[in-house]
């Protein structure tokens, strides 16, 4: 009988670090990797890079987890991964409220706890729209000490090549008669998700609805023009060359200079 092959070393990297929890209520963890010396001799980072990926993911979300921490180590910061509520299939039944609400409560202990002074953001794909949502709805004092946040891949989760009409109206359906929170059928969706979280995803103006091409640009303002009141804010937004959930149809080099426009407020 032949033996099968071992498993393969994890793929997007080895982490050494510390695991903790930020919230009893519900409970959350989260796992920060520290600068090694002599980036970090007396084991004390004050600055936290905080990676927040997208629909499914948990902590070693993207393949360039690895080369982040190692970027982030070179220059001091830490890297901190987070399990948010939202986190693996979690999503289906949340919100960016709830997981800004979360955030806050990851940064909060941070400060209190681990030295923090100031943090970046850097969300991948879903996790753009929670460090844009972050950025509005935050408790103001928290949001002050983001002095850095990077989009990778804000990518329009209702924007793709499928019709989702008739769910669509299903879920407006059961919103309507007050059952948000019913999750929908099971072909609606690759994983259980509730009528709310549904229609925020894949409807024009869904409270997730940040980066459609199609949306005009006073709309793109309306929904991103507060990042530029951050005026102490640092701001990176780019695509993957080949983004795989960016549709044929979208032009991403014209579509990204209009999102930078709308967080500038109609500065090109």
């Amino acid at each position: 009988m032949k033996s099968s092959p071992p498993p393969p070393l994890s793929p997007y990297g080895v982490f050494t670090g510390t695991l903790f929890q930020y919230s009893s209520s519900p409970s959350l963890i989260a796992f920060e990797s520290l600068p090694p010396p002599p980036n970090n001799d007396d084991n004390i980072c004050k600055n936290k890079c905080i990676l927040i990926g997208g629909l499914s993911d948990g902590p070693i979300p993207t393949p360039y987890t690895k080369l982040l921490e190692t970027e982030c180590h070179t220059l001091g910061w830490s890297l901190v991964q987070p399990v948010l509520s939202s986190s693996y299939l979690g999503f289906g039944h949340g919100s960016l409220a709830r997981d800004s609400t979360e955030i806050g409560k990851l940064l909060e202990y941070l400060s209190a706890h681990h030295d923090a002074e100031q943090f970046a953001l850097v969300g991948h794909s879903t996790g753009c729209q929670n460090s844009i949502h972050f950025l509005k709805h935050g408790q103001e004092d928290v949001v002050d000490q983001v002095k850095v946040v990077a989009l990778q891949a804000p990518v329009s989760d209702r924007e793709t090549e499928e019709d989702h009409s008739e769910f669509i109206s299903h879920a407006q359906t059961l919103v309507a008669q007050q059952k948000g929170e019913e999750m929908m059928p099971r072909s609606a969706f690759w994983a259980p998700i509730t009528a709310s979280r549904y229609l925020s995803l894949l409807d024009m103006n869904g409270e997730d609805d940040f980066f459609s091409s199609d949306l005009t640009d006073e709309q793109l303002r309306e929904r991103l023009g507060h990042v530029g009141e951050k005026k102490e804010l640092d701001l990176l937004a780019v695509y993957s060359g080949k983004d795989e959930y960016v549709p044929s149809f979208v032009d991403k080099e014209v579509l990204l200079k209009r999102l930078v426009k709308a967080m500038n407020n109609g500065v090109e």
